[in-house]
């Protein structure tokens, strides 16, 4: 079982180092880019959920009405 995952590993890992195989198409530029747009989409659009919460628990009346 050791020598079946040791040689799968060994082989891709000579897969990933072999210079004709290793590029063959973009870089990782263009998905660290692609990762901060959504992390910055991902934060404005937790702003907006908070701050529509806050203005909702604004709105509220904080005593209780007069019977």
């Amino acid at each position: 079982m050791f020598l079946k995952l040791s040689v799968s590993a060994s082989e891709k890992l000579r897969t990933l180092t072999d210079p004709a195989l290793r590029d063959r198409g973009e870089g990782p530029v263009p998905h660290v880019v692609m990762i901060f747009v959504m992390a910055a989409g991902a934060i404005v659009i937790g702003g907006m959920v908070i701050a529509v919460a806050k203005g909702w628990v604004n709105r509220m009346p904080t005593t209780a009405p007069a019977p």
